[in-house]
């Protein structure tokens, strides 16, 4: 795993490079950056996938939407490559084991059906 620093960067080059060659099919070049955002997101923190959503929605709105390096803010652009950026984030959530409901020791509570929950 990459620090924040350098999945930034590595988003923003990305980013670039997608821009420059799909600049001119806004459907392509939100589709390559897509695929920027999920692959850098995989190899780096959450603070430089969230980065790396940011500066490609910025070269999307800047470069692609508002030619010429105008801002155009393109909301569903935004919603877009953050939720590749949070999809391709899932498999860094913590994992809790399961849970199941055992039969407890004999115990008045147990005879009457009351279960507690045993990690396994």
């Amino acid at each position: 795993m990459m620090g924040t620093a350098h999945g930034s960067a590595l988003g923003f080059a990305g980013g670039v490079g997608v821009t420059a060659l799909a600049g001119s099919w806004p459907p392509a070049a939100l589709a390559g950056l897509v695929a920027v955002v999920a692959a850098v997101s995989w190899w780096t923190t959450p603070a430089g996938a969230a980065l790396t959503a940011a500066q490609c929605w910025g070269l999307y709105a800047s470069f692609v939407v508002g030619h010429g390096g105008h801002l155009v803010p393109d909301w569903p652009a935004l919603a877009v490559l953050t939720a590749a950026g949070a999809t391709s984030l899932l498999p860094l959530r913590p994992r809790r084991p399961r849970e199941s409901p055992t039969p407890g020791p004999e115990s008045p509570t147990s005879r009457s059906g009351e279960f507690y929950v045993q990690a396994r």
